[in-house]
């Protein structure tokens, strides 16, 4: 299984996910530090939602295939700048939290991590289990990913 990264604004459904699709109790620390569980890396909310923080997140990303954009899709307003995505060579995937909730705006969400520069987006429900088997797919698929690709290209050449 490849190892996926979150990053998002705080409350938006970091944790929640890493719960469903790890199938075993997660609790986060909710302190401002990177945390590890099993193949899932949580990033603090605040890494998002501070600029000065963007290194922290480049560099976190240095341990995982995948980088998860997630947006809440109750929100109206998205903290992913304009292609945010352009700064990581990893696979990106967008996704899309909350949708079962009345609130929800999945497809303001969608645009929200298009503009981010996310390729492929899942829409996403802790509650009711959308999309986990999608993203359990992802990550179990044989596809290696921009980054593992580069790394085999510089093996093959040395």
């Amino acid at each position: 299984m490849k190892k996926m990264m979150f990053a998002g604004e705080t409350r938006c459904g970091k944790s929640s996910l890493i719960r469903a699709l790890s199938g075993e109790s997660y609790t986060p620390r909710r302190a401002m530090a990177v945390e590890y569980f099993g193949p899932f890396i949580n990033t603090p909310g605040e890494f998002l939602e501070n600029s000065w923080f963007y290194h922290a997140l480049i560099t976190s990303s240095a341990d995982c295939h995948v980088l998860a954009l997630v947006q809440d899709s109750t929100r109206r307003t998205s903290l992913f700048p304009p292609l945010f995505a352009s700064m990581f060579n990893r696979t990106v995937l967008g996704i899309v939290t909350k949708t079962d909730s009345p609130d929800a705006d999945p497809v303001l969400a969608e645009r929200f991590l298009r503009q981010a520069g996310a390729k492929k987006i899942i829409r996403t429900s802790s509650v009711s289990g959308e999309g986990i088997e999608e993203i359990l797919s992802v990550l179990n698929s044989s596809d290696a990913g921009p980054a593992m690709e580069d790394s085999r290209k510089l093996e093959e050449n040395r």
